[in-house]
């Protein structure tokens, strides 16, 4: 997997560096939609308008409400703008847009993603929802899962486009045999070590009972390879920051390090209640403070004469921090009684209780070497995520984007008008 990676990167990379002007390439991807998939585009168009104009009041009655994709190219970057003069899809209407597997349910650049292209990795598990939910239950969930990871795959073509823009041919087909060795010798193993099979006759017997193919994992994984390692490339992200840099950052941020103080302590807490009232606790309390004065541990006195649960633990609190205790003249002692020293009978007003403070830790901040390392990787990753933003939004701009269904995403609405 490693040497995929570095192939992939070394590879764009020259190609990138090497060429100042876009090389044409001789693939269908870079040409205009085959003419059957550009008609059963538009035939789709056309019949979900008619049925469109005939319902009234059709609303997307299922919320969006599933956990974020792990797809690396779902990020919320801006929606996708579409293209048609043709006749569209109400967006309020789109409840009516076949989600059948074979159907197109986008047009990126000219290549189509079917909608079993989106979903096909849930195959098994949809098998077993639709055994159980009622057939309009189910269709919303497909819906529901079609518009959580379009936006992705959308992202993903667009890199993929952009890669094939760029490459040679003879580059490309290079690309295209090692990423099939690489899957061939590295990823069927591994899946066959997973899945616990030892041969590939087993493994797609296992895939087919998921609905999935050994052909299938291939293409997602050669797709996945491309896009993630032409992003790396394209990307100008910091990869690497100075201590200078990482120091300011932890300074113009300190408040997010600041520690409040905080501090380990005993209780012997003498209760009026279990006592029969506050007048019948002065006894117990009487032989606590003459055994302390005469020197006994303040634990085993915890231990025999405090009540609740921490007097098991011979009355020991851990780390406490200020603003923690609802006794604020016992906070106020936590933080000014000298370490070590059993404080005065505090008269609450359901308790008598005596403490004392074993470890204290005054206020102030995480140290810069203790935040260092984590800080710089977070500084990494968001420029990472900035730079792969720049990106999407470039291709974005001079996409030709096409949706069945809208995403409903941040900026731009479903507006069916051309972005060039």
């Amino acid at each position: 997997m490693r040497n995929a990676q570095i192939y992939i990167l070394i590879l764009v990379s020259l190609s990138i560096l090497g060429c100042e002007t876009t090389p044409k390439v001789d693939n269908p991807v870079l040409g205009p939609p085959p003419p059957r998939l550009e008609s059963a585009l538009k035939q789709q168009k056309l019949r979900h308008a008619e049925v469109a104009s005939q319902a009234t009041d059709q609303k997307l009655i299922l919320e969006d409400n599933f956990e974020e994709s792990s797809n690396p190219f779902e990020s919320r970057i801006r929606p996708v703008s579409t293209t048609s003069s043709e006749s569209s899809v109400n967006p309020d209407d789109e409840s009516e847009v076949s989600l059948d597997d074979s159907a197109v349910v986008a047009m990126v650049n000219g290549s189509p993603i079917f909608v079993s292209d989106v979903i096909g990795v849930y195959t098994h598990q949809l098998k077993q929802a639709e055994h159980r939910m009622p057939p309009e239950e189910y269709k919303k969930l497909r819906r529901a899962l079609v518009k959580r990871d379009l936006k992705g795959h959308i992202e993903r073509q667009l890199l993929i486009h952009e890669m094939k823009s760029t490459l040679k041919k003879e580059q490309l087909e290079q690309l295209q045999e090692h990423l099939e060795s690489a899957f061939d010798e590295e990823q069927i193993p591994d899946m066959q070590q997973k899945l616990k099979v030892n041969s590939i006759q087993e493994l797609e017997e296992i895939l087919n009972a998921q609905g999935r193919t050994i052909f299938s994992e291939k293409e997602l994984f050669m797709k996945q390879q491309m896009a993630m390692q032409f992003m790396a490339v394209k990307a100008k992200a910091t990869n690497d920051f100075s201590r200078e840099e990482v120091l300011a950052r932890y300074k113009s941020n300190i408040k997010e390090y600041e520690v409040p103080a905080k501090a380990r302590w005993q209780r012997i807490r003498i209760t009026y209640d279990k006592h029969g009232g506050k007048e019948k606790c002065i006894g117990p309390l009487d032989e606590v403070i003459h055994k302390l004065q005469a020197g006994d541990d303040f634990g085993e006195l915890a231990k025999k004469y405090s009540d609740g649960t921490r007097a098991e633990k011979n009355g020991q609190w851990g780390w406490t921090r200020r603003g923690s205790l609802a006794e604020p003249e016992i906070e106020k002692a936590l933080f000014e009684l000298p370490i070590g020293q059993v404080s005065q009978v505090f008269e609450t007003e359901k308790s008598f209780q005596i403490i004392k403070v074993n470890e204290r830790k005054e206020a102030g901040h995480i140290q810069f070497a203790d935040v260092q390392e984590k800080l710089e990787s977070t500084m990494i990753s968001e420029s990472r995520m900035k730079a792969s933003k720049e990106i999407l939004e470039n291709l974005y701009a001079k996409a030709v984007i096409e949706t069945m269904i809208n995403i409903e995403l941040e900026d731009v609405k479903n507006t069916k008008s051309t972005a060039n």
